[in-house]
């Protein structure tokens, strides 16, 4: 009788397999195998990313397998991964329904959809009085998966994370994919998701706003265009002031919630979830 490892899956490890699943990753299940596992393959620039995700499911036993020809991030096979495979496929393919897209629960998870399948791009627009005016838009790649199912997750990321999209057209895939183009939305997703995309540099390009307008100010410029206007570059700062941070420390000592200090300090759930666990890896709290 062949030994069958149980592994003790977190929820921090299931969210950075289904922000996957809904990105790059897949899960397989052929033939006479028992069980399925995890697979995704990546070009060789993204191997720092992919070395991330292994290093994070370490526990799973993940690998990543740098000998092929395009670099695989691997599980083995596992029942746990067999649960993962009914609930999101369907006929070999995959999907989203509304019992399976509650997995998708912490923002860890949507920044690997982001990472896997999202663009920050800024773009420009002539006016009619000859200027240029630059903003940004993000665009998350969701062509795999139907407009009703496309609907199924911008409701859901609406929801549980407090960022609105919209849905656009396209004429690949099956046309059609979430972009997020107001201001106020692009700043609380990139602030929502930075926190995880800040630990893997290949990536930082996903979120730096200021930067990116500057790059793109530059490349008009190089062009003859003068009367460059932006979008608004007031980007909201994510810094906590000393008042705040101590008011987060003896908040946490007499046991208030997260929920409970984001509403006093006027701050995103998720921010606060992220102060907190900074706060205690430096052992603060």
């Amino acid at each position: 009788m062949s030994f069958i490892k149980t592994y003790n899956m977190t929820n921090i490890e299931k969210n950075i397999i289904i922000g996957s699943l809904l990105g790059d990753g897949s899960l397989a299940l052929y033939g006479r195998s028992k069980n399925a596992y995890y697979r995704e393959h990546g070009c060789t620039k993204q191997v720092p990313y992919r070395k991330w995700k292994a290093e994070r499911l370490k526990n799973l036993d993940f690998k990543l397998l740098t000998t092929c020809k395009n670099p695989q991030l691997r599980s083995p096979s596992n029942k746990i991964y067999t649960e993962l495979y009914n609930l999101f496929y369907k006929n070999r393919e995959k999907i989203i329904t509304p019992e399976n897209i509650i997995l998708l629960n912490h923002p860890i998870g949507l920044a690997c959809l982001y990472m896997d399948d999202g663009s920050l791009v800024i773009d420009s627009s002539k006016r009619k009085n000859g200027s240029i005016y630059i903003f940004p838009r993000i665009s998350i790649y969701t062509l795999n998966f139907s407009k009703y199912e496309n609907s199924i997750l911008q409701n859901y990321i609406s929801k549980t994370f407090n960022v609105n999209t919209k849905l656009k057209e396209r004429k690949d895939g099956k046309h059609f994919l979430l972009e997020i183009n107001k201001r106020n939305d692009i700043v609380k997703f990139i602030n929502t998701v930075s926190p995880f995309i800040k630990e893997i540099p290949c990536m930082h390009y996903k979120i730096k706003l200021k930067e990116r307008f500057e790059n793109k100010r530059l490349e008009l410029t190089d062009k003859g265009y003068k009367n460059i206007n932006s979008w608004s570059e007031n980007i909201i700062k994510n810094n906590y002031s000393k008042d705040e941070e101590n008011f987060i420390i003896k908040s946490k000592q007499l046991g208030t919630t997260d929920k409970k200090i984001a509403s006093l300090l006027g701050r995103s759930y998720w921010g606060i979830v992220d102060k907190i666990r900074r706060l205690k890896l430096e052992n603060k709290i």
